[in-house]
């Protein structure tokens, strides 16, 4: 006896009229006409059964904040961080809470189950951080929450941020995030870097670096970034996003760069 059978559904290769059948909660058994019993059955009709979404980059401390303090009136990103930084000082635990729950269930109604969420860990008190470990142990039974400890105003920038980020993984926060184009020069931005993968390498966590979030084709921070993930041994745990500078680049510089992200395994997530 299965725990559940989900029958005549269509897969996402086009085969139609599977059954689906799950114990435990695994799938067990993807076959046509499935010779088996379950506790419960559902009938999906033909429609399309798929594997979860996912979100590999988002911002949850944020989420649902549009117009707190107040509209971003120019449409920049650096006018969203400035708003952020406003709002900061003026955030609850229980707001935080409040949105990023009612986001996830917004999430997990359209079919996504795992989602990265950076976390901002520039505020000392770190009142965004508990707000979304609470917030992970209230969805774990249905939605994967995984956090990355994003040090929103520069880790080298921001006083104190260094240690507010090791506070953070000490909570239990999973991933290791920053934003090198964002501190004060390209040497201290290429220093950021080095400072987060050695961090990682010691703690043996994961890298989710914003890197080079600019049309500025000499924002060049994820070179920086696979060579420390080669250095190190990081391979396969590093993940460079908002690489919207490498279409400002010039072919030469990225037929280097490509190859070295390749040996470092480096995965690149190419938001806007």
């Amino acid at each position: 006896m299965l725990e559940l059978i989900l029958r005549h559904c269509t897969l996402p290769d086009g085969r139609n009229g599977i059954d689906i059948g799950i114990d435990n909660g695994r799938i067990v058994a993807v076959e046509p006409a499935l010779a088996a019993q379950a506790a419960t059955e559902i009938d999906a009709a033909g429609q399309l059964v798929t594997p979860p979404f996912v979100d590999a980059h988002f911002h949850m401390d944020s989420t649902l904040s549009y117009g707190l303090p107040h509209v971003n009136r120019s449409g920049t990103l650096l006018e969203g961080i400035a708003l952020w930084g406003e709002l900061k000082p003026l955030l609850t635990q229980e707001a935080l809470v409040e949105r990023a729950l009612a986001y996830c269930d917004w999430a997990v109604a359209k079919g996504l189950l795992a989602i990265r969420s950076h976390v901002d860990v520039c505020d000392p008190r770190l009142l965004a951080v508990e707000a979304l470990l609470h917030v992970r142990e209230r969805v774990r039974p249905y939605l994967d929450l995984q956090l990355v400890a994003f040090p929103q105003d520069g880790v080298l920038r921001a006083p104190g941020a260094v240690d507010n980020l090791r506070r953070a993984l000490d909570m239990g926060v999973e991933v290791i995030g920053g934003i090198p184009h964002f501190e004060r020069t390209m040497a201290d931005g290429a220093a950021s870097v080095r400072v987060l993968c050695e961090l990682a390498a010691e703690r043996g966590l994961r890298v989710d670096m914003h890197c080079d979030e600019s049309d500025d084709p000499m924002s060049r921070h994820i070179e920086t970034l696979a060579s420390e993930t080669v250095r190190l041994g990081l391979h396969g745990r590093v993940a460079g996003s908002h690489l919207t500078s490498m279409h400002s680049m010039d072919n030469y510089y990225v037929s280097k760069l490509m190859p070295l992200m390749r040996e470092a395994g480096v995965a690149a997530i190419a938001t806007r």
